[in-house]
């Protein structure tokens, strides 16, 4: 059985079930809904690139709990029920059912993404009068990044969990590690090194150190994108004070996000290529 047959069967399982449509109908809400802020909410710019980012924050933290949702149990739930044995039964390696797993959730947690925002546009564009059609579709490419990542870490975790207990223990902590308290790292070294929260003006590392993370690195390719459609608006390095360092270019949060697909997944297939199943 090789992977692109067990890709196939979760891709075709998740449709058949309510999680893509649950995953489509979320993001479409939440999109839509935090795009509009800048319409209502005087201290910002009511155009539509603002609506853009506002949409963008919030999917940073969204968009992880989506993955990980989809994904945490892609492994892990069938060694506790005794399934994978069934499935290794049939003669794949084990890679070969980590690396189809990931295919497959990543295949539907992307299809999802895309339905959703596709969705959102609607009244995005009515409500702005437009859209800018070559960020949007950037914006697009690198949510479906971002979930791409997540999916790689939960099936990475899914793979090294032996229980749906452990894999959700480590899910949750791996969600509050990268997506809502990594922004904690950046401010306490910033606090160390120059005796003061960060205001204003930030020198270069606290940039880079934001984007070490999968949602940081999104949200640094995201401002890439929209710098490079409308110049006007900050680009990653927009608030660096002097001539910005050549670490912070968009191809370095672009190897941040690979890496957290990537390693994930390796460490996790060496942990389940070396479990006792039984």
């Amino acid at each position: 059985m090789s992977w692109r047959v067990i890709a196939r069967r979760e891709y075709r399982d998740a449709v058949h079930s309510s999680l893509v449509w649950g995953v489509v109908a979320l993001v479409a809400a939440m999109v839509a809904v935090t795009s509009l802020v800048p319409l209502v909410v005087p201290q910002f710019d009511g155009d539509v690139l603002s609506g853009l980012g506002a949409a963008t924050e919030f999917a940073a933290m969204l968009v992880p709990v989506v993955a990980l949702v989809a994904a945490y149990l892609a492994i892990a739930g069938e060694r506790e029920s005794g399934s994978i044995r069934v499935l290794l039964g049939l003669e794949p390696r084990r890679g070969t059912v980590v690396l189809g797993k990931f295919v497959g959730r990543a295949a539907v947690v992307a299809v999802g993404l895309t339905v959703g925002f596709a969705l959102a546009a609607v009244p995005t564009a009515i409500a702005y009068g437009g859209l800018p059609v070559v960020a949007f579709a950037g914006i697009v490419a690198l949510t479906c990044a971002l979930g791409v990542a997540f999916v790689g870490l939960a099936v990475g975790i899914s793979a090294a969990a032996a229980t749906r207990g452990r894999a959700m223990t480590l899910g949750i902590g791996a969600y509050l590690a990268l997506a809502l308290l990594w922004d904690l790292v950046p401010q306490g070294a910033h606090l160390v090194a120059e005796g003061a929260a960060p205001a204003g003006s930030v020198p270069g590392w606290f940039v880079l150190l934001q984007g070490l993370s999968p949602s940081g690195a999104y949200s640094a390719l995201v401002q890439a994108a929209v710098h490079a459609t409308e110049p006007s608006y900050p680009g990653i390095a927009g608030a660096v004070a002097g001539s910005p360092p050549t670490y912070l270019h968009w191809t370095v949060f672009v190897a941040v996000l690979a890496l957290w697909t990537a390693l994930p997944l390796l460490a996790g297939y060496v942990t389940f290529s070396r479990s006792d199943l039984g």
